[in-house]
């Protein structure tokens, strides 16, 4: 999820005090439990960056010490900061040039001075929203990654084992056909089982990325529902048809009507009103 939009922390950078003081009041106005750290040294708001880590920075672009360009590039080469968002604030380099050149070095975003309160707080949010989405899309791809690398992982383990298995049957080709015919069989029903809980672990997952509250909310209304229901009911809200839901389940597409029809009865859903669209609701 999102951080919170006043549980955050700001480093404001300009040589200029009073500039420093108006931006600081102005937060410390719309956005009262926000912490702001105040630098009027360039040199020094590395420093301070690396020990509190903030979520956003503002910094001046003309300043005695070093260009506000110039700090950029320096937060956008460490390791604190490199993603941090940057907003550059001017009142002298004001040309579409300018802006693109503070584009260009790493910022975010660009105001120009005199502060306005309401463009800065509108900025402000901006960027941090925008960040927070952007590790939230990061997080949920490290995951993906991860999960992805587990399935590997017990696909590997799965396939070993079948392989002993299917060694042991041909072992037993000559000894007893008829015992080796069985455990072909029983091997084939078991890699049909184990294809359909894969199959289903993977929808469920991304399914309950999306839609969080489905199974929770349908569950507080029908309470009586079934693990095999809760599956069907998934498929449903997404506009599934039967042929793929059986392709999914490996099932029959006549199964998949048949415990669709049973479905409907037990949530007393009448027979006109789309079934698809009674599951939009939770």
């Amino acid at each position: 999820m999102p951080i919170e939009m006043e549980n955050y922390k700001l480093l404001i950078i300009d040589n200029d005090i009073d500039n420093l003081k108006l931006m600081v009041s102005i937060f410390m106005e719309q956005l009262p439990f926000s912490k702001c750290y105040q630098c009027n040294n360039p040199e020094k708001a590395m420093d301070i960056a690396k020990e509190v880590k903030p979520n956003l920075i503002i910094t001046d672009w003309d300043m005695p010490q070093m260009s506000g360009i110039e700090l950029i590039k320096q937060f956008r080469a460490s390791s604190f900061a490199k993603e941090t968002p940057i907003i550059m604030a001017t009142g002298v380099m004001l040309t579409a040039n300018h802006l693109k050149m503070a584009l260009d070095a790493g910022a975010m975003d660009y105001i120009r001075k005199p502060i306005d309160a309401i463009e800065l707080i509108a900025r402000t949010r901006a960027a941090l929203l925008i960040t927070s989405y952007y590790q939230e899309i990061v997080k949920q791809k490290d995951q993906e990654l991860t999960e992805s690398s587990l399935h590997m992982i017990k696909s590997s383990e799965y396939i070993s084992d079948f392989e002993q298995k299917v060694d042991t049957i041909t072992q037993k080709m000559d000894i007893n056909i008829n015992d080796a015919k069985a455990q072909l069989k029983a091997l084939k029903e078991e890699l049909k089982f184990l294809s359909k809980e894969d199959s289903w672990r993977r929808f469920s997952v991304s399914f309950s990325k999306v839609h969080q509250d489905f199974e929770r909310n349908l569950t507080s209304k029908h309470p009586n529902l079934t693990p095999t229901e809760l599956k069907l009911s998934a498929f449903i809200r997404l506009g599934m048809h039967n042929k793929e839901i059986a392709s999914i389940l490996h099932l029959s597409s006549d199964s998949i009507k048949v415990s669709r029809y049973r479905l409907r009865k037990k949530l007393k859903v009448e027979t006109g009103e789309n079934l698809e669209v009674y599951f939009l609701q939770f």
